[in-house]
């Protein structure tokens, strides 16, 4: 009875682990997607999650060398995140970001992507031209003012 008990209090305390672990801030999508290749330098960086989040940190690398592009850590936690990049070269970047949710829990990733203007299919991760992007980010603004 003391060994069913002690089971039952562990499998209990690891249920409780792995609903927490699923309750952290997800990353909804990005603008320049992960993976992505694309044909001509991205105007932005675009970060949409789940819940409000507050940046720690958002880097871009080009051969493990920092890019700046203006970066500064949110003050309010919000759930779209967007900064302008400067004209970047072919090469393969990677974002490596960092933030804290609504939970106190800290999330991060990275998302990696290319350039490459000599590409002539699209990727799966192929970044929306201009016109999507505004279509896009017109629909985020629609969903957010009805609460969705």
């Amino acid at each position: 009875m003391k060994t069913l008990a002690s089971l039952m209090a562990a499998l209990f305390f690891f249920a409780l682990q792995s609903t927490a672990a699923l309750a952290h801030t997800p990353l909804m999508f990005s603008i320049p997607a992960k993976d992505a290749v694309l044909t001509k330098s991205p105007k932005v960086v675009m970060l949409h999650f789940g819940d409000p989040v507050r940046m720690l940190s958002l880097e871009l690398t080009l051969d493990e060398e920092a890019i700046e592009f203006g970066f500064r850590r949110n003050t309010e936690a919000t759930d779209h995140i967007e900064f302008t990049l400067p004209a970047l070269k072919a090469g393969s970047y990677q974002f490596s970001w960092a933030a804290i949710g609504a939970d106190g829990h800290r999330v991060s990733g990275v998302i990696a992507f290319s350039i490459d203007p000599n590409v002539t299919e699209s990727s799966p991760g192929k970044q929306p031209e201009a016109g999507e992007h505004q279509h896009h980010h017109a629909r985020l603004l629609t969903l957010q003012s009805q609460g969705i």
